[in-house]
């Protein structure tokens, strides 16, 4: 690893400000790197055959909605790659981390940047590997060499971009911890505002005939058609108010558009969230010093519920594209079980009991596996949590200050809350998806664990603010 140092120092980083910034100050900086973004998103890349790139099969892997959602990317501009590289690269270092296999103390400072750097190089590796792979497979159409060679510069220098962005907010500068939530709330956001708000008319598939279908006659935002909708109503023209109602093409399509149906679930699903974030299970604790004074500490009950569903959703559009790709390519047909389950991989509004079946059992088994994974591996764990609260000045009344005593209290209330925390984001993130969920069940329920955890956190800090004694009662 000695030897990687010379090339790790050399990457791309930002240095922490040198004393603690207020919080109106790392807000600035959070909006001016959203910005940043945003004009990322709608940048072109180019060098780009866009009419040619968009026949080719990949570009339903790049233009997938859920992928997008998910990793914040927009086909075709510098944010094609959007979080995937910096978050898959993540992964891969908590899994080489924990497995013993990087020689890494991340106790020790020196290490811990290392692994950082580490962790930046790898990123960048996956980037270049994905580059290749999408020209490869003619996602950005036929390419000269000079038009291939600024693609390529394009998208790393992209990538850069996202890694500084991520690291000026891990290293305080900005707010939340990480760019990779603030890209995510992003994306969503974008979705629903598009979805609510757009006058432009509906994409349908090319193949199918806008004139037998009166609902793509309306805009797409759900305002504006409901104004045109309206207006038609009154003037007895069509499509009226009851084409607004459930805006769906019929099989094979199963496009889904933004109607009244798709924005009663949408709320519900926001509330059922909300109000499942406030559930807590209480365990009651002392501090050692300040005279003992008892508080409980509140485990949320969707103790994990963001990367369970993320690793779900993205496995299962991979192997989608995997047993397609193969289907594809051996041209042998697919049987009624395999179309089954290749249905039910993908997101769609479909009221067919066995597809309702077969993608909430796939959601919700993923997810809890998932779920349990990360829980090993992710530093959320009874050991994890009882060091911490140790670290604090914490022991639970009648029992010494130990972390082993700690994590035995922890360990199981910790590990039976990781597994229904990534059941029930799994079975809630299935039934949005079937209801028409706006930005799909994942995107909805990252959406308001985002917000939330940003809520939380600056209530935190504005407390804190007002009262620094805190600080020291806490262990910061």
């Amino acid at each position: 690893m000695n030897s990687l140092d010379v090339v790790l120092e050399r990457l791309p980083t930002v240095q922490k400000p040198k004393r603690a910034l207020p919080l109106s100050t790392r807000l600035m900086w959070t909006a001016l790197a959203a910005l940043v973004y945003i004009i990322m998103t709608i940048t072109p890349l180019w060098g780009m055959q866009r009419a040619a790139a968009q026949t080719s099969p990949a570009a339903s892997l790049f233009n997938n909605p859920l992928i997008s959602t998910i990793f914040g990317t927009a086909y075709g501009t510098w944010a094609q790659l959007g979080i995937g590289p910096i978050v898959i690269a993540g992964i891969f270092m908590e899994i080489l981390h924990f497995s013993g296999l990087l020689p890494f103390d991340l106790e020790d400072k020196r290490d811990r940047l290392r692994f950082m750097a580490f962790q930046k190089l790898l990123a960048l590796i996956l980037a270049a590997g994905e580059v290749a792979a999408s020209m490869a497979m003619g996602a950005f159409g036929p390419l000269t060499p000079v038009g291939a060679a600024a693609i390529f510069l394009q998208l790393m220098a992209a990538t850069v971009i996202v890694i500084l962005l991520d690291d000026m907010i891990a290293k305080g500068w900005g707010f939340g911890g990480s760019a990779v939530n603030l890209i995510i709330m992003l994306s969503v956001t974008r979705t629903l505002f598009v979805n609510l708000l757009s006058w432009a008319p509906p994409a349908v598939p090319g193949n199918a005939d806008p004139s037998q279908y009166p609902a793509t006659q309306l805009p797409l935002g759900f305002i504006p058609a409901l104004g045109v909708a309206l207006y038609n109503t009154f003037t007895g023209l069509a499509p009226g108010l009851e084409a607004l109602l459930f805006r769906q093409l019929p099989p094979p399509y199963y496009t889904s558009l933004p109607d009244l149906v798709g924005l009663v679930a949408t709320l519900a699903l926001a509330y059922v969230v909300i109000y499942i974030e406030q559930m807590h299970v209480n365990i009651p604790a002392a501090y050692t010093q300040y005279w003992g004074i008892r508080i409980n500490i509140p485990l949320r009950f969707m103790y994990v519920s963001v990367l369970p569903i993320i690793f779900t959703a993205y496995s299962l559009i991979l192997l989608y594209q995997i047993i397609a790709g193969i289907a594809a390519l051996t041209g042998a047909a697919a049987s009624p079980a395999l179309q089954l389950i290749l249905v039910a991989m993908i997101p769609e509004r479909v009221f067919a009991p066995e597809y309702v079946a077969l993608h909430i059992l796939l959601y919700a088994v993923l997810a809890t596996v998932f779920a349990w994974l990360w829980g090993q591996i992710g530093g959320i764990g009874p050991e994890d949590y009882a060091k911490s609260l140790v670290q604090s000045g914490l022991h639970i009344p009648g029992f010494r200050q130990s972390e082993r005593v700690m994590a035995k209290m922890l360990k199981r209330p910790i590990e039976t809350l990781i597994l229904l925390s990534g059941m029930l984001a799994g079975t809630l993130a299935a039934l949005g998806d079937i209801l028409g969920v706006w930005g799909s069940g994942i995107g909805l329920i990252l959406l308001v664990e985002i917000g939330l955890g940003y809520y939380t956190q600056m209530m935190q800090e504005e407390l804190l603010e007002i009262y620094p004694g805190l600080k020291r009662m806490i262990g910061q």
